[in-house]
């Protein structure tokens, strides 16, 4: 399984995946297509470079957000028939019950939305994308099933507190949905 993911994680590499940063004051689009949904994916580093990792995201197809417009993060598949996705968000995996991890500032996390990423040829549930690895600034990720200790080690895909919360007022705005499907993990014990 590491040796096909580190594989994939390569040939993405290698065929020039450049990341799509969003800008400061980045514009929430709302997109309807298939997507790489990454809001509680593990990623490890990719091997070589301390700025990059390499995450395993569900497949998922929809309303999404997306912080670039819709069309520069559309889906593709090439002439070899390799199937390229962006990772955007949707609430989809709190809806499922997962819970948001507060992390501090300083840990290692991993920054996916509109990155690129390759659907995986022999899971086509999963899509292994590359982001960018953070270690700066508060931040939240639906992974680690709510043990803090995840927090330093894992470089779980996550988002800034405050980009979060904007994201999910912007996706429930849209979804009309009224209540928050997004739950905090309980408060660790002293």
């Amino acid at each position: 399984m590491h040796a096909r993911l580190l594989a994939l994680a390569l040939t993405l590499l290698a065929f020039g995946a450049l990341p799509l940063t969003p800008p400061a004051a980045a514009t929430n689009y709302l997109c309807n297509q298939p997507f790489a949904l990454c809001t509680s994916a593990p990623c490890i580093p990719q091997p070589g470079n301390p700025d990059v990792s390499i995450c395993m995201c569900d497949m998922q197809e929809g309303p999404n957000l997306a912080t670039v417009p819709c069309d520069t993060v559309a889906p593709s598949t090439d002439a070899n028939g390799v199937r390229t996705v962006y990772s955007q968000f949707a609430p989809t995996q709190f809806q499922q019950g997962k819970k948001g991890l507060r992390c501090p500032s300083g840990t290692p996390w991993s920054q996916c939305l509109n990155k690129i990423c390759t659907v995986d040829p022999a899971n086509p549930d999963k899509a292994i994308c590359a982001c960018d690895i953070v270690r700066s600034g508060e931040w939240q990720t639906a992974g680690g099933d709510c043990e803090a200790a995840t927090c330093g080690t894992a470089y779980w895909s996550g988002a800034l507190i405050d980009d979060s919360r904007s994201n999910l007022a912007f996706m429930m705005e849209k979804l009309g949905l009224t209540t928050s499907p997004a739950q905090a993990c309980p408060a660790a014990k002293p």
